[in-house]
């Protein structure tokens, strides 16, 4: 059967017509009254219609959208002829395609599902690199000891864990960090291992710096350098004497207050008592001290020395060694200083037995009067006026105190009188000449 539009005018009425005799077969069409009573104004003779077998002639016959078109006009057939539908012949360019309402639904579908198939694909791979920024792929790997300083943040923690390969993203890092509520984490070393999550780095940091092995040493006050490097290396196992030598000469550590061109190490590093770290190094052993002697001198304002005294600061920890040199008595020590910065007013020569001691390199050496009167030796200490070119030991806090903090007196002079390292102060000869009889007599050394 072939489904026939027999109307193709643009009115509702057409419409109406068409619409009714679409997918009718033409064995139908007799019984539709409605075909009675439509009147089509198309210049064509309708007459002819044979009521009893839905014939239509062929000269009248045209398509709607569902079937075709008229026939062609070459197609002619006399006006007493009728046209069997099944020998109408339409062009091929006059058909209109309709597609079936599921083909329409199924094409939609399958649209819809490429766009989900393509968000997916983003949604995974976006979804894989977030986590991957967290947990990078594989195990964790080469062990690792790192250090978190004093006063690192989470964000400064993140970069040491990136820059060292321990995690893929310090940024993440400190998102996650934040998210789970994590922070805080105490300074110290601590044994990560490289390719690790951010999950397992902080759970390092929560179990806190792996506990420390410290070493302990002690430099005593008034030792000359060339005593406090060996006394170092003797207390701790992971220096030598030539280590440590080394690292004065490398120019590592560069010390307060010394002057330029001057290459002494003396008065420079702070006798104290240390404890460091097991591992340290040489190096790190000795900026220690220096960085020690930087921040005393500091609290006693050795900046300000040549305000306050007219002296330099480096000369002022020079009073300070000699000052070291000559009392074990702390409340001596000022009345020392008194007597040093009154000679040098006054240009005398020290006097300071000391300083020629140094100057021989020599604790055991024995005063005789050519190394006492040397104009020639800068250490000289009865021949020359003035200070020493540098300090002659590592002076303490007291002296160094004292040195910056002198009394005020008018002694020149201060003679060793009593067996436990007292001294009595003299402001004339006079008083001196009867001070230094005592020493003699006590056989204290003023012989």
């Amino acid at each position: 059967m072939s489904s026939v539009g027999l109307f193709d005018q643009d009115d509702a009425e057409t419409d109406e017509v068409n619409d009714a005799l679409d997918g009718l077969s033409t064995d139908d069409l007799d019984d539709l009254d409605v075909l009675d009573d439509f009147e089509v104004d198309d210049g064509l003779d309708h007459s002819r219609s044979n009521g009893s077998n839905g014939v239509v002639p062929a000269s009248d016959v045209r398509s709607n959208g569902s079937v075709g078109k008229s026939l062609d006009a070459s197609d002619h057939l006399d006006d007493d002829e009728y046209a069997d539908p099944d020998d109408l012949y339409w062009n091929d360019d006059q058909f209109v395609t309709i597609r079936p309402a599921w083909y329409r639904i199924g094409r939609g579908l399958i649209f819809l599902a490429l766009i989900l198939y393509a968000g997916l694909f983003v949604y995974r791979a976006g979804r894989g690199w977030f986590e991957a920024q967290l947990d990078p792929e594989g195990e964790p790997t080469t062990e690792v000891v790192l250090n978190v300083p004093n006063g690192a943040t989470t964000a400064d923690i993140g970069r040491i864990l990136q820059d060292n390969e321990i995690i893929p993203n310090s940024t993440f890092f400190r998102y996650y960090a934040q998210y789970e509520g994590e922070g805080n984490f105490q300074a110290g070393e601590y044994t990560f291992q490289q390719n690790s999550s951010a999950g397992e780095a902080i759970e390092v940091l929560n179990l806190g710096p792996r506990p420390q092995e410290f070493a302990r040493f002690t430099v005593r006050e008034g030792l000359w350098i060339d005593e406090i490097i060996p006394e170092i290396a003797g207390q701790l196992d992971n220096v030598t004497e030539a280590e440590l030598r080394a690292v004065l000469a490398s120019g590592q550590i560069v010390p307060r207050y010394r002057p330029p061109g001057n290459t002494s190490w003396e008065g420079l590093f702070f006798p104290d008592t240390y404890e460091v770290n097991a591992e340290d190094d040489a190096f790190e052993v000795l900026l220690k001290m220096s960085d020690e002697f930087s921040e005393v001198s500091g609290e006693l304002a050795y900046g300000a020395a040549d305000t306050q005294l007219g002296y330099s600061a480096y000369e002022v920890l020079i009073v300070a060694s000699l000052i070291e040199a000559e009392t074990r008595v702390d409340s001596e020590r000022p009345l020392v200083a008194s007597v040093i910065y009154n000679r040098l007013r006054e240009q005398w020569p020290l006097g300071i037995d000391a300083t020629c001691i140094y100057g021989a390199g020599d604790r055991q050496v024995e005063l005789v009067q050519s190394l006492l009167q040397d104009t020639e030796n800068p250490y000289a200490c009865r021949g020359r006026v003035g200070l020493p070119p540098t300090p002659i030991n590592a002076p303490g806090r007291a002296s160094l105190e004292a040195a910056i903090r002198p009394a005020e007196s008018a002694f020149m002079y201060y003679v060793l009188t009593d067996p436990a390292g007292r001294h009595t102060f003299a402001e004339t000869e006079e008083e001196f000449i009867v001070a230094k009889a005592i020493c003699a007599e006590r056989g204290l050394g003023c012989g």
